[in-house]
């Protein structure tokens, strides 16, 4: 996809990556130094060094595309040419990973294209992910609602200023998003028909990246 559209998905995935720098600035607050810079975080890169991880949890995904075929979205939109995606950190020693994005087209309604994007990231450890996961929680998205038998821990949202919809689910050290993107507000049967595939997707894909 164009450049622009990248710009736009790391606009949707920020709010992970301010999650980050929001516990790298506590630390420092608590710490009551000011001697050490903030890091500033790189442009997405597909040669980000791997967060080294503890025994059984998740490592750092990779090629997210290569897990992810967006099928699960067949019996709500049509798929609409290729998937397209590319690794991430903000700051590798803390969190990194991978992303995937795939357009669909709404068919029927003459509503345009739904931008479906699919966001994977490796937290060094368990309580960095629960940290990180409790800020994008805490993010102005909309109202939330908890997301049983996904994971750990997980909700869906709807976007309170754009038609957005989106599930997270934390899994240990894991943390994953998937986000619908369309250009006009969904039928309600479209976000249900998302949200239903939005689970099955994370479901199948969860496992396949615990190696």
């Amino acid at each position: 996809m164009a450049d622009t559209s990248r710009n736009k998905i790391w606009a949707v995935i920020g709010a992970s990556f301010v999650a980050v720098g929001l516990l790298i600035r506590l630390a420092i607050a608590m710490g009551g130094s000011h001697s050490s810079p903030v890091p500033i975080a790189s442009p997405p890169s597909p040669d980000d060094s791997a967060v080294t991880v503890a025994p059984g949890d998740y490592p750092p995904p990779r090629s997210l595309c290569a897990h992810v075929d967006f099928q699960e979205f067949a019996g709500v939109f049509q798929l609409q040419g290729a998937r397209d995606g590319y690794n991430t950190g903000l700051e590798p020693e803390v969190v990194s990973g991978s992303m995937c994005e795939q357009s669909m087209s709404r068919g029927g309604t003459g509503a345009g294209v739904v931008e479906v994007t699919v966001l994977c990231s490796a937290w060094r450890d368990v309580a960095k992910a629960i940290d990180g996961f409790e800020l994008g929680r805490a993010a102005p998205y909309g109202p939330q609602e908890a997301v049983s038998g996904l994971g750990d821990e997980a909700y869906r949202y709807r976007n309170s200023n754009s038609p957005t919809v989106g599930m997270t689910v934390r899994a240990r050290n894991l943390d994953c998003t998937v986000e619908a993107k369309p250009k006009s507000p969904l039928t309600d049967a479209e976000v249900d028909g998302t949200f239903t595939a939005m689970q099955q997707l994370l479901q199948t894909l969860i496992p396949k990246l615990a190696h």
